[in-house]
C-alpha cells in the first residue's frame, strides 16, 4: 500500500511539474512541487509508523537499513522536507515569480537556516545511533566507531548548531545579522 501511494504521488508530482514547465503554466509547476512534498511526507510517515526505512540505491549497492529511533528520525526529516516543499509551492503560487522568492530568502535567510540546522542535528543523532556495527576485531569496531560515527556526527552537530544559531540570530536581530556579514548574501544577489 505504501509503495503504491508513493509511486502515484511521485509520478503525479513529476508529471505536473514537467507539464507546467513545458507548457509554461506556473500553477501546474507549483502543484507538482506540492505533490512532491506530499510524497516526501508519505515516506516519512511510513518510516515513523513501521519504524523501518531503507535509504540508498540498490544499483550502487549502497542501501542502508535503519530501524527503531533512527528510522523515526529519518521519517521526521522526510516530513520536514515535505512541509518545506509545500511551503515553497505555496509561496511560489502566491508570488508567481521564483526570482522574487529567491530575493526574499536572500534578504531573510533565517527560517531556511533554522530548517537546515534542525535537519543537520537530526542527521547527527541518526549517525550516532544509526546502523549496527559489525562484530569484528576490537580495533576495527573502534575505527568504525570513530570514522563512521563520531567524526561525521560531530561535524553535523557543529554545522547544525551553527545554522540553527545563525537562523535564530537573523530572525530575532536582522539588522545586527546584516551588520555582522549577513548582507553578503544580499550583495551576491545584487539586492543592495
Amino acid at each position: 500500500m505504501w509503495k503504491t501511494i508513493q509511486i502515484v504521488l511521485i509520478l503525479l508530482g513529476l508529471g505536473l511539474a514537467f507539464a507546467g514547465f513545458k507548457l509554461n503554466i506556473p500553477v501546474l509547476q507549483d502543484l507538482g512541487i506540492a505533490f512532491l512534498g506530499v510524497f516526501s511526507i508519505v515516506i516519512g510517515w511510513e518510516a515513523i509508523i513501521t519504524r523501518r526505512i531503507m535509504i540508498g540505491s540498490r544499483r550502487h549497492g549502497s542501501r542502508r537499513l535503519y530501524t527503531g529511533t533512527a528510522a523515526v528520525l529519518q521519517g521526521a526529516q522526510f516530513n520536514i522536507l515535505g512541509f518545506f516543499l509545500i511551503v515553497i509551492a505555496i509561496l511560489l503560487f502566491l508570488n508567481a515569480d521564483p526570482k522574487v522568492l529567491g530575493q526574499q530568502i536572500a534578504r531573510h535567510p533565517g527560517w531556511l537556516l533554522v530548517v537546515l540546522g534542525v535537519i543537520f542535528l537530526t542527521q547527527a543523532v541518526i549517525v550516532f545511533i544509526g546502523e549496527k556495527l559489525a562484530e569484528n576485531a576490537r580495533w576495527s569496531v573502534l575505527l568504525d566507531l570513530i570514522v563512521l560515527r563520531l567524526l561525521p556526527g560531530g561535524i553535523l552537530v557543529v554545522l547544525g548548531l551553527a545554522a540553527l544559531g545563525l537562523g535564530l540570530f537573523e530572525m530575532l536581530l536582522p539588522n545586527a545579522f546584516d551588520a555582522m556579514g549577513g548582507a553578503l548574501l544580499e550583495a551576491v544577489y545584487g539586492l543592495r
